[in-house]
C-alpha cells in the first residue's frame, strides 16, 4: 500500500511540472482577422518563391529561437531602438549547408531599421546547426 501511495503521489507531482512547459506555438490573429485574408488563387509559382529544405527551415527555425525567443521580452525601461531589436522582422537570415550536414545560419539585425543614425550596437549572432538532431552545435554571439 505504501509502495502504491508513492507512486500516485510521484505520477500527480510530476505531471504538475508539465504546466510550467512555455508553449511552443507562435500567436495567430484572431477569427474574424483571420477570416477577412484570401489565399492567392495560384500560390507559389516560379520567379515569386523561396524554397528551404527542411533542414533549412528547421536550422534556421532553432536558431532564431535561441537568439530572440518569442516569449523574450524587452525590460520595462527599454529604449526605442532596443524595443526595436526585439523585433524578429528586423533580422536578415543568412545559411550555408556545410558538407558533413551542419547548416551555418547567420542572424545579423538590420540596425538602420531601428536606428535612423545606425548607431545601434552590434546585433546578431552565427551558429551552427544540426537540423537532423535538431541541435545547435556551436553559436558565436
Amino acid at each position: 500500500m505504501r509502495r502504491a501511495s508513492i507512486l500516485v503521489l510521484s505520477l500527480v507531482a510530476l505531471s504538475g511540472c508539465s504546466l510550467f512547459q512555455r508553449s511552443m506555438r507562435p500567436p495567430h490573429a484572431p477569427p474574424e482577422e483571420a477570416q477577412k485574408f484570401v489565399f492567392p488563387a495560384l500560390p507559389f509559382q516560379e520567379g515569386r518563391t523561396t524554397l528551404l529544405s527542411g533542414d533549412i527551415a528547421t536550422a534556421v527555425q532553432l536558431a532564431m529561437d535561441d537568439f530572440l525567443p518569442l516569449d523574450r521580452k524587452p525590460p520595462k525601461d527599454a529604449t526605442p531602438v532596443e524595443l526595436c531589436l526585439f523585433r524578429r522582422d528586423i533580422y536578415q537570415v543568412s545559411v550555408e549547408q556545410l558538407p558533413d550536414g551542419i547548416v551555418l545560419v547567420g542572424i545579423y539585425a538590420r540596425t538602420e531599421v531601428c536606428d535612423p543614425n545606425d548607431t545601434a550596437t552590434d546585433a546578431g549572432g552565427l551558429y551552427a546547426v544540426d537540423a537532423r538532431r535538431g541541435l545547435i552545435v556551436a553559436q558565436q554571439r
